[in-house]
């Protein structure tokens, strides 16, 4: 096939391009990230790349030196170990710059799905190991998808599971599907949306996501027992058309807030419908971050033929949150 062919030549030209291009941009990282503690400028980890062969993948370094001998391969928003110069670059991905290296010789691509740690890849199923025929890659769909992946995963309180049981299954699924009807051009429309994303952080102060779990929200946090709010807080499951319509009786009816949407498919995430973002998966709300926001959980998915709703219902519930209907919100919430 000649897709392989051109794809590898764009590597190369594209790898080679871009280490001229942020040559100064990385001597200037270098410089902040040795002054700012004396530790090593470069991070490489062994991942799994193409055919299951091992290799290390580098990084600026955005962590405290040693960082993974005191603790899992996975962050989350607060984790300490990030520095200050690092909690920036990740921000911004500007930390990934390296791996132009990994792509140049051939180790990587610029579009692939992101490879990982050893431990993770030892769970694959043998359906998911077929993503390890294709050489993995700078950026991927899931990247762009999971682009505030930290946030996603704040106040979790086993990160590592989490990232297993409801990421890393989303972020093979969605490569999958891309690798079904890959082409030179969706590459290049990958490394488009990848590039524009990356310059929208570092010429903004905040990232392009209207709402993270992580900021603090106008409705508040919850104080305790009994805390009062403005108005019940409701988060909505569905993103798609019977989503929406939930949300706008909510919204109309200006007795209860709606703060955010989540959705099973990620490509629904980052819209905004009505100033209310799309965050993430239902499985979000679970982690304390969320927790401590929302009040009650309004379900609404389109054709669910395998009973996910009820599935939800039940997960919710037995997590606390009250299920949230057109009517009688705030009756079972209580009111301000």
């Amino acid at each position: 096939m000649l897709y392989p062919i051109l794809k590898r030549v764009l590597d190369v030209l594209g790898a080679g391009f871009g280490l001229l291009l942020f040559l100064p941009a990385g001597i200037v990282i270098a410089l902040v990230i040795k002054v700012s503690d004396g530790g090593p400028v470069f991070y490489g980890q062994v991942r799994v790349g193409r055919h299951g062969k091992p290799f290390k993948i580098w990084k600026f370094r955005s962590m405290v030196p040693n960082a993974d001998r005191v603790g899992v391969a996975i962050t989350q928003g607060a984790d300490p170990r990030i520095t200050r110069i690092g909690r920036w670059l990740r921000g911004t991905k500007m930390d990934e710059l390296p791996q132009l290296w990994n792509v140049f010789v051939g180790e990587m691509s610029l579009v692939g799905p992101r490879p990982e740690v050893p431990q993770y890849v030892a769970l694959y199923t043998e359906t998911q190991r077929e993503i390890l025929e294709q050489r993995p890659g700078i950026t991927d769909v899931a990247s762009l998808s999971f682009r505030d992946e930290e946030a996603l995963l704040a106040g979790a309180s086993d990160v590592e599971g989490f990232y297993v049981k409801y990421c890393l299954p989303r972020k093979i699924a969605l490569n999958r599907e891309y690798q079904a009807q890959a082409s030179l051009v969706g590459d290049l429309g990958v490394v488009a949306r990848t590039l524009g994303l990356m310059m929208s952080r570092v010429t903004r102060r905040r990232a392009e996501s209207p709402y993270r779990a992580g900021d603090h929200h106008p409705a508040g946090d919850r104080e305790g027992p009994g805390a009062v709010h403005p108005a019940p807080r409701v988060a909505v499951v569905g993103a798609g058309e019977a989503g929406r319509r939930l949300a706008d009786r909510f919204l109309d009816a200006g007795d209860v807030e709606v703060v955010a949407f989540f959705d099973d498919d990620a490509h629904a995430w980052h819209g905004v419908h009505r100033g209310v973002p799309v965050v993430g998966m239902p499985e979000c709300l679970l982690n304390a971050t969320w927790k401590q926001r929302v009040d009650a959980v309004g379900l609404a998915l389109e054709g669910d033929s395998g009973g996910r709703a009820e599935e939800l219902k039940r997960t919710f519930e037995a997590a606390g949150f009250t299920i949230a209907t057109r009517d009688g919100v705030r009756e079972k919430v209580g009111s301000p």
